[in-house]
């Protein structure tokens, strides 16, 4: 940062000789915006434009500060600017599909995607991200099946396409996230598609395989006083995944474990995860390329390597493939199959999963003791009793919170939403709106068609802080799951205030927190539902019976310690650590 400040001062003397040096002015844009001052960027890029108005470059810069400052409909403005002046532009025609696609244009987003692959016909990548498109606000269930056809059908293509070439350096989507949102097994898809990858990879791994140091075999372990035990993300930051495994980090029993935590090259650097860093053995951050994540890996001559978010990024499916460690894990960071043999175990819990959970798995599935697969630590909680005014609520009325991102809610969920509506017709629905508002816009227009009852009665709040969202919840009279892909995080935060949650209980892990950790906090009055109509009627009978939402509440708050802290998980996983390595090295013996 320093660095862009001296090239920044730099520039400034050079153009006080120079005003008019286009691509002076645009290199100090860019440096602008890299140091997050986006609005003297977007003057220092009009500058650029006053001195040349067909400027390609200016228009492309502008886009993606547009992008920068979540404003992805003024970035497709200026990106179509720039692909006016240069239409075969690939970089440009796959930033606007980017921002399409994540605005869940789907069909847009294709044709660019399309173009794009023109330019570099073998490029995966590019072959890929034209077919391989799941909607993050879908509008219907109907556009669902129709994008996972589309994306059966893209595997097949690839892998019957001759010559193609996974470059690590084009950009890809993280193509496998959403479909986890859909209520589908998804274990054969996600094997189908890391197989093609590991395909496609399996030339650049030989070649790293063979620069290894040939003394090193990476899957034997040596007997040593310490299981070193590596986390990797590149979300350990501000970030739910750092809530979800803070507590075991922390509590890892250091005279057993040396704890690494590794950070991918765009980890954001924040307080969060200087807290982190200072609660382990030692800090790693990986490079952008291969070759360098490769060797720093096996540098460490880790025993355990924890993937905690496989899935959530373009190329992190790369990394199991490496084989970095002898045994690889993953867990409840990513509620769902990795899909990668390579990976040796997912960890859950006996209580969370259904009975025929181990089909549901690549993985071998661990289900240690208990029904939550996390320590969240209650000290994270930060609460200031704040009115419903605060928020700009009718102080007296019911309100129903539906408090979670919108690609959650699936258009089934829209259905019961309007029926407790039309059952409750005095009742609010409050929803927190997304970092984009285009795609608040898309939730609210699928809303007004599944659910007009419910719509007429939504309130939409602006994003908020955590100590904000934790009041926010305690106002509400009771808070609603989605169904299919249910509450993880939020489970805890609403258990902290004691709102009731009225959840579905469903086939998968990621529609089971909250009613496993109903049970573990012994709620006799669990608004737990089997079904689609017993979740609308749970929902009916708290709304009209106020003392029992009071009953409920009070038996959160009374019990909710019981979810909090549990260091019995870190001890059961410990024994599950101790117990798997000790079975490698008596195989390697």
């Amino acid at each position: 940062m320093e660095k862009d400040r001296q090239a920044l001062e730099t520039l400034e003397k050079h153009l006080s000789l120079n005003p008019t040096n286009v691509e002076a002015i645009l290199l100090k844009g860019e440096i602008q915006s890299n140091l997050d001052d986006h609005l003297s960027a977007i003057r220092t890029f009009g500058d650029a434009l006053a001195c040349d108005p067909k400027c390609c470059k200016a228009f492309t810069n502008l886009g993606v500060v547009m992008v920068r400052l979540n404003q992805p409909e003024n970035a497709i403005i200026y990106l179509t600017k720039a692909l006016d002046l240069e239409p075969d532009s690939q970089i440009n025609l796959h930033r606007k599909a980017q921002i399409l696609f994540n605005l869940s244009r789907i069909n847009e987003a294709r044709s660019y995607y399309t173009e794009a692959h023109k330019s570099d016909l073998k490029s995966a990548a590019l072959f890929l991200n034209r077919f391989l498109l799941v909607p993050g606000i879908p509008a219907s269930t109907e556009e669902i099946d129709t994008c996972r056809e589309v994306f059966e059908r893209g595997l097949e293509l690839a892998e019957k396409e001759e010559g193609l070439v996974l470059d690590l350096d084009q950009d890809s989507l993280p193509h496998t996230f959403s479909l986890a949102y859909h209520n589908k097994n998804d274990r054969l898809l996600l094997e189908r598609y890391i197989n093609l990858m590991r395909q496609l990879a399996a030339p650049l791994l030989e070649r790293l395989r063979q620069e290894r140091d040939p003394q090193t075999d990476i899957r034997k372990l040596e007997k040593s006083d310490r299981i070193r035990i590596g986390f990797l993300s590149q979300y350990f930051n501000k970030h739910s995944n750092t809530l979800a495994f803070e507590g075991l980090i922390q509590h890892l029993d250091r005279s057993l474990f040396e704890v690494h935590l590794i950070h991918t090259f765009n980890s954001k650097k924040d307080d969060w995860r200087d807290r982190l860093d200072s609660i382990s053995d030692n800090s790693i951050l990986l490079t952008k390329d291969l070759e360098g994540i490769n060797k720093t890996l096996c540098s460490l001559n880790l025993d355990i390597l924890f993937f905690t978010d496989i899935g959530m990024n373009a190329y992190d499916f790369l990394f199991p493939l490496l084989e970095a460690a002898p045994i690889q894990l993953t867990g409840w960071g990513i509620p769902h199959t990795s899909g990668i043999t390579e990976v040796d175990y997912y960890i859950s819990c006996d209580k969370l999963e259904p009975r025929d959970a181990d089909d549901l798995y690549t993985e071998t599935l661990v289900k240690l003791p208990g029904g939550i697969p996390c320590c969240f630590i209650s000290d994270t909680l930060e609460y200031t009793n704040l009115p419903r005014e605060y928020f700009i609520l009718p102080p007296s009325a019911t309100l129903i919170g539906c408090l979670q991102s919108f690609h959650k809610l699936h258009p089934d969920f829209d259905f019961i939403l309007e029926d407790i509506a039309i059952r409750n017709p005095d009742v609010g629905f409050v929803f927190v709106e997304d970092a984009f508002a285009a795609r608040t816009k898309l939730f609210l227009e699928r809303l007004s068609r599944n659910a007009p009852t419910a719509y007429e009665r939504c309130i939409t709040l602006a994003l908020m802080n955590r100590a904000e969202y934790h009041a926010l919840c305690a106002c509400m009279d009771i808070l609603l799951d989605p169904i299919y892909y249910g509450s993880g995080i939020t489970f805890f935060e609403a258990s902290f205030v004691g709102t009731p949650i009225v959840t579905l209980e469903g086939r998968y892990l990621r529609s089971r927190v909250v009613a496993c950790g109903y049970r573990e906090m012994e709620i006799e009055d669990k608004p737990i539902a089997s079904s689609k109509e017993e979740y609308v009627e749970i929902a009916t009978s708290l709304v009209k019976n106020r003392d029992r939402r009071i009953s409920i509440r009070e038996s959160i708050l009374k019990n909710n310690h019981r979810v909090f802290n549990r260091v019995d998980y870190v001890r059961s996983f410990e024994r599950f650590c101790l117990s798997a390595v000790e079975e490698i090295q008596n195989i390697s013996r």
